[in-house]
């Protein structure tokens, strides 16, 4: 499977693809609320400012995915990895950033993930 970031607008020599795609609207060129409240709730260096500027509705999806670990991160691999072959990619500072991002969800998802029945007895008793 080739691995290769991937930009997710329409390429003209894909047609195949265009009439799946929603048409764009006019709310897609800038953050929405709930975006703007995630990145602030995001530590400085994690936040993906350049990908905010360039591609808002890409941003707005993210922020919008990020409550749920495992969805946001199938977004981010979606974003991060081209299953179709010849994609154009983002530009490598988002390309960063989109990888700081999934890192980030990794060490979050890790801390939010519930102890289960054995690591709970062998915290308690000492043994882990």
């Amino acid at each position: 499977m080739p691995v290769s970031p991937i930009e997710p607008n329409d390429e003209p020599d894909d047609p195949g693809w265009q009439p799946q795609r929603r048409p764009p609207r006019e709310r897609d060129q800038a953050l929405n609320g709930a975006t703007r409240r995630w990145l602030r709730a995001l530590p400085p260096r994690r936040r993906p400012l350049r990908l905010c500027v360039d591609h808002p509705r890409v941003a707005n999806r993210i922020a919008w995915c990020w409550s749920d670990p495992q969805l946001v991160d199938q977004v981010l691999d979606d974003l991060l990895v081209d299953r179709r072959g010849g994609r154009r990619g983002f530009a490598p500072a988002i390309v960063r950033e989109l990888r700081r991002l999934r890192e980030y969800n990794d060490q979050h998802r890790v801390e939010m993930q519930p102890e289960g029945l054995w690591q709970a007895v062998t915290r308690i008793v000492g043994l882990g």
